[in-house]
C-alpha cells in the first residue's frame, strides 16, 4: 500500500515570531488579528505552548484571551513574512521530486509510495531534518496508509514529533478514539453519531453502514470506511500558480467610498479567473498604493477551501476597512492565494 508523509509545521505563526524575538521563546505568546491586544477587537490566530497552558487557543476572541493571561506577550500578524518562511518550506519539499499537496501555509501532504518500516521512518527522520534546516523551526513529520491517517498520526505526535503508521498498524491506532478525532468528524456530526450510539471510531467500524447513510447521507460511508482502515483520500499536487491577482488604479486617488466599489468589481473579476481555471483558493489579500506611494498589504487565511464569490468580498471588505488611515488611494488589488485544482477534491480534505 502507498504511503503518506504529512507534515505539520508547530504553531507557525507564534514559532516565526520566536524565530526573530527570541527574546520571547518559552513564554506565553499570542499572534492575532489585531493591531493592538488592548483594542478590545480580533482574534487569536496562533499562540505557542506556554500560552495554551492558560487555556488560550486558535480563533479565541482577544477579549478573552487577556483574561486567561494579562501579561501575554501579542504580536500582530505578519502574513508577508509568515508566507516567506512557508515558501522556503514547500520549496523544499519539492525537492524530493514526490507528489506534493500544500493543504496550507503550514502544512503539507507527500505521497511517497512504497516503503518498509524502516525506510518510511529514516525518510521520515530525513524531511523532519530538512525542513528544520531551512527554517530553524519547529514541527511534526508523520507516514501512514493516506492523508486523513497520516494526519491523524501527524496530531498525536505533537509538538515537535515523529510517528510512522503502517497500514497494518492502522486499526489498532485509530480504533479506542473518540468519533471527534476521526478526520471530517465535528460537532454537529459527532452529537448525530452520539444520538446512534456511536461514541468511538471501534463502534462506528462495527456500525451498519446502511444505518450511517440514513443519518449522514454519502459523508456516512466515508466514515465507515475510514473507521475500518480505509483512507482513499488523494494526494492532489499543489498548481504552480501561486497567485491571481487583479489590481487598478485610482485616478484621482480615492477614499473608502471610491475603493469598495472596486473591491466588488475585482473580487467578480478573480472569481470568474479562479473558476475558468478550476482553482480553489484559501488565502486573501488586499493591498493599497496611497499617496507618496506608501504601499499596505494585508492578508488573512481562510478556514477552508473555496471558491465563494460571497467569502471573497466580505473578506477582502474586512481587510481593506483596515487600510484606511486618512490617506487616500492611488491604487488597490484584491488577490487570492493557497491554490488547489478543485477538480477530483474530497470532502474530507
Amino acid at each position: 500500500m502507498k504511503l503518506v508523509l504529512y507534515l505539520d509545521m508547530d504553531y507557525f505563526f507564534a514559532a516565526c515570531e520566536e524565530l526573530r524575538h527570541p527574546e520571547l521563546k518559552g513564554k506565553p505568546l499570542i499572534v492575532g488579528t489585531s493591531e493592538s491586544l488592548d483594542s478590545g477587537k480580533g482574534v487569536v490566530m496562533t499562540c505557542n505552548y506556554e500560552a495554551r497552558k492558560y487555556g488560550i487557543h486558535s480563533a479565541m476572541p482577544l477579549t478573552m484571551a487577556v483574561k486567561l493571561k494579562r501579561d501575554v506577550n501579542y504580536i500582530h500578524e505578519d502574513w508577508d513574512y509568515y508566507q516567506s518562511v512557508s515558501d522556503a518550506i514547500m520549496a523544499r519539499l519539492r525537492e524530493y521530486g514526490n507528489p506534493l499537496d500544500i493543504m496550507s501555509i503550514d502544512e503539507a501532504a507527500m505521497g511517497i509510495g512504497e516503503m518498509d518500516r524502516d525506510t518510511a521512518l529514516a525518510f521520515a527522520k530525513e524531511v523532519k531534518k530538512a525542513v528544520q534546516d531551512v527554517s530553524s523551526l519547529p514541527c511534526t513529520v508523520a507516514i501512514s496508509s493516506g492523508k486523513v491517517f497520516a494526519k491523524m498520526a501527524c496530531d498525536s505526535a505533537k509538538p515537535d514529533g515523529l510517528k510512522v503508521v503502517m497500514p497494518d498498524e492502522v486499526m489498532g491506532f485509530i480504533s479506542g478514539m473518540d468519533i471527534e478525532k476521526l478526520m471530517g468528524v465535528g460537532p454537529k456530526t459527532a452529537d448525530k453519531l452520539r444520538s446512534i450510539g456511536i461514541g468511538k471510531i471501534s463502534q462506528l467500524a462495527g456500525a451498519d453502514p446502511m444505518v450511517l447513510i440514513d443519518a449522514l447521507g454519502s459523508f456516512g460511508k466515508e466514515l465507515y470506511l475510514l473507521a475500518n482502515g480505509t483512507d482513499n483520500s488523494r494526494i492532489v499536487e499543489s498548481y504552480d500558480v501561486l497567485s491571481i491577482s487583479r489590481e487598478k488604479a485610482i485616478d484621482p486617488a480615492g477614499s473608502a467610498a471610491e475603493v469598495y466599489p472596486l473591491m466588488e468589481e475585482l473580487s467578480r473579476s478573480l472569481i470568474d479567473e479562479i473558476n475558468k481555471k478550476g482553482f480553489w483558493f484559501r488565502t486573501v489579500s488586499v493591498k493599497a498604493r496611497y499617496e507618496g506611494f506608501s504601499e499596505r498589504i494585508k492578508s488573512r487565511r481562510l478556514s477552508n477551501y473555496t471558491d465563494s464569490l460571497n467569502t471573497l468580498t466580505e473578506t477582502a471588505k474586512r481587510l481593506t476597512d483596515t487600510l484606511f488611515d486618512g490617506k487616500k488611494v492611488r491604487k488597490y488589488g484584491v488577490r487570492v492565494s493557497t491554490l488547489i485544482k478543485s477538480k477530483g477534491q474530497k470532502r474530507l480534505f
